[in-house]
């Protein structure tokens, strides 16, 4: 196991977990919940206040994996999803908006970034496993049925799950990554250089990281939350995690029939940003066609692919609509 996975803790047991309430940990107590199959979670519980909603970490065993998952408020569940190279940090102006509104946000960190476990070989980062790792979040939360906000790989998550697990999503929002079936377009094509470049191995961290990790400055545009990226991608073997997404889901093969996926039958909401540099949003439009249920399609100006950070505001708006 990893340095991450080794650490039997959230954060380790002696820090103290700031919360969007304020200071949380001199409430905060440590339990071992037991659960399907004899599977043991680990949750820091805060309770609840008139002041400060309830909050949990949970630590939560997946096939081996540990996933780190923030859970916030209480009422209907919606399962925030991240992207490259993000984690639930990413959620911060949506999670305190979701829960005043009377949402359980539920925010985890996908494996191989954040404080979740960062298991070994390529492999192990297949859209397949990120999915069965949504499902056991939700089994392990005791969840039914759940919304899903998902940006980036999330989204890729996200859709996949619709069409395998149609049962466990109530709606959907998706940003910036149309469905998996949208017709590629030659923008696009020009826009994922990125994604070939990723593929190289060592070569492809060298670069990242030289000189004070120029070229991933420069790719990134000054957008996103860039000297957290650095810093949580400098940590042992979470730069590789990380890039594994793209060599486990994205690797170049040779020309084949797309998969056959049924279609969405939750109402879908896709979302996408005019600014967005690694994304065609003719092919977000197009993704209407592969679902079954309500459809809507919105642009936000002006934003960059991090529409979350970007628009917060018109993106709460967004959400309060669809999923309220």
């Amino acid at each position: 196991m990893n340095d991450h996975s080794k650490q039997k803790s959230v954060n380790s047991r002696g820090s103290s977990i700031v919360g969007f309430g304020g200071v949380l940990a001199a409430a905060a107590a440590l339990k071992k919940t037991t659960f399907g199959g004899g599977l043991e979670r680990e949750s820091l519980q805060v309770p609840a206040s008139p002041s400060t909603p309830r909050y949990t970490e949970h630590h939560i065993p997946r096939d081996g994996v540990f996933l780190h998952v923030e859970d916030h408020g209480s009422g209907k569940p919606v399962l925030l999803l991240h992207g490259w190279p993000d984690s639930s940090y990413l959620w911060r102006n949506q999670i305190p908006f979701l829960v005043a509104n009377g949402f359980r946000a539920i925010a985890p960190d996908q494996r191989g970034f954040g404080r979740s476990d960062r298991p070994e070989g390529v492999a192990a980062y297949s859209l397949q496993n990120a999915v069965a790792d949504l499902v056991g979040i939700l089994d392990a939360l005791g969840i039914d049925a759940a919304d899903i906000v998902a940006h980036d790989w999330g989204a890729s998550v996200a859709w996949r799950t619709a069409t395998a697990h149609s049962n466990r999503v109530r709606r959907l929002v998706v940003l910036s990554v149309p469905h998996p079936l949208a017709p590629y377009t030659l923008r696009q094509r020009e826009m994922a250089w990125y994604q070939l470049f990723f593929q190289f191995e060592g070569i492809a961290e060298a670069w990242l990281q030289h000189d004070n990790w120029a070229l991933f400055r420069e790719m990134l545009r000054s957008n996103g939350d860039i000297d957290r990226y650095i810093s949580d991608l400098s940590r042992p073997e979470a730069l590789k995690a990380s890039l594994n997404w793209y060599r486990a889901n994205l690797a170049p093969r040779l020309p084949e029939s797309p998969p056959k996926l049924p279609p969405v039958e939750a109402p879908t909401l896709g979302v996408w940003s005019s600014n967005d540099h690694y994304l065609d949003g003719e092919r977000m439009k197009m993704s209407g066609q592969f679902v079954k249920a309500r459809w809507r399609y919105e642009q936000i100006d002006d934003a960059s692919h991090w529409i979350p950070l970007d628009a917060p505001d018109r993106l709460n708006q967004l959400l309060i609509e669809w999923l309220g």
